[in-house]
């Protein structure tokens, strides 16, 4: 990291999209906690602080972003998209009409995209728990079929390969690899087919079983808009899918209805998508008020103090393997942050680096959650053991 950073919004737009929904949590957590671990892909504890500023209890965790209220079977329903629109289906809610495939298919695919009219929605049927991948717009038979074939090869950071996985389910299946050395996922895999709707794309995030917030765009937009004039009848849609999807404590459900503000009724409205990914960090920027309740909802804190504040901590980072070349790092990433550093034990024997930093409380953040899962640095611990030794409550 040698780019100059200045802000927490700045570090957001710096980072890819699968780290950002972890860092919003991290930042409202370090500071409030009395110890945090954190470990490789996103998976982060924190330990409450007694009143003597001691750790106590049993810690919080969170793995992406998603926190561990949420209950691992349930999470694999929402992965599984075949698995949740059955549920759904059998407690009478609405979903998109759609079929799975697997990569033997030679023409059912085609016919069924056929009967139900293009155009047509490809996305695979078990869902990465780090990428959403799906492919729109499919207007024609030829333009399937490229796509159906195209879609089965295999390349870095795609839905499909779940060998990826940081939680649930992960694909323990060879890959199929052709003359030329290209990688596909097995002809078992198999791919959802899904009409594709006209309307507006309507988000519920559930917290608890309740309605948290509720937005709506138009489907190609990027920008959200608060649902304030949303219809009864979507609250408690919202509240019969959390019900069914028993188990997840903070659930997105994504719907394609013709207004938000009407009745939802037979013909008007369908569920298209379940996660247990919020995508608070998509609100960060047009709705902070709301993204920071959401936050506050997830992480099961108010925020200790704000942002800016300043933050002293000390870190311990194990399994160490070039103590030098992480040492021109930290040092040049600390300075990208604006913070201060002081490294008082680098041991090459046992990979063991210990430091302090002082800055604002986003860049400590920032600081602690790149190094724990890689962002912008090559020499990448094992664990990232945090204590907050001193901030700036009620000065």
């Amino acid at each position: 990291m040698d780019v100059r950073i200045d802000s927490f919004r700045a570090l957001l737009d710096s980072l890819p999209s699968i780290a950002k929904e972890g860092l919003l949590i991290h930042a409202q957590r370090l500071p409030a906690s009395a110890r945090t671990m954190l470990l490789p892909r996103q998976l982060a504890y924190y330990y409450d602080r007694h009143a003597d500023g001691e750790s106590v209890g049993k810690p919080a965790g969170f793995v992406c972003g998603v926190s561990g209220r949420n209950l691992l079977p349930a999470v694999n329903f929402c992965q599984d998209i075949r698995a949740w629109r059955a549920r759904l289906e059998r407690h009478g809610i609405k979903v998109v009409k759609a079929a799975s495939f697997s990569g033997r298919s030679q023409r059912d695919h085609l016919r069924y995209a056929k009967k139900i009219g293009y155009p047509v929605v490809l996305k695979p049927v078990i869902r990465n728990t780090l990428y959403e991948e799906f492919i729109t717009d499919i207007s024609n038979e030829d333009e399937l079929e490229f796509l159906f074939r195209k879609s089965r090869e295999l390349k870095k950071n795609k839905a499909s390969d779940l060998t990826a996985s940081p939680y649930a389910m992960t694909r323990l299946s060879e890959d199929h690899v052709d003359e030329h050395g290209r990688r596909f996922l097995p002809l078992s895999v198999r791919y959802l087919l899904e009409k594709q709707l006209a309307g507006r794309h309507l988000r519920l995030i559930m917290a608890e079983g309740q309605l948290a917030a509720a937005f709506h765009k138009p489907l190609q937009d990027k920008v959200w808009q608060p649902a304030d004039n949303l219809h009864e009848s979507y609250r408690a849609l919202g509240e019969k899918v959390a019900k069914v999807m028993q188990g997840m404590a903070f659930l997105r459900i994504d719907l394609v209805v013709e207004d938000p503000a009407s009745e939802a009724k037979e013909g008007n409205h369908a569920v298209i998508s379940l996660s247990e990914h919020l995508k608070c960090y998509k609100l960060y920027d047009e709705h902070p008020a709301v993204t920071q309740r959401l936050l506050e909802l997830v992480a099961g804190c108010s925020p200790d103090i704000a942002l800016e504040t300043p933050l002293q901590l000390e870190a311990v980072l194990a399994g160490i393997s070039r103590g030098e070349r992480l040492e021109r790092e930290l040092r040049r990433t600390a300075q990208a942050l604006g913070m201060e550093l002081a490294i008082e034990e680098l041991d090459q024997v046992t990979g063991r680096v210990r430091f302090h930093a002082s800055g604002p409380a986003w860049a400590g953040s920032a600081l602690t959650w790149a190094y724990a899962n890689g962002l912008g640095i090559e020499e990448i611990p094992t664990s990232v053991d945090v204590k907050v030794i001193r901030s700036g409550r009620g000065g």
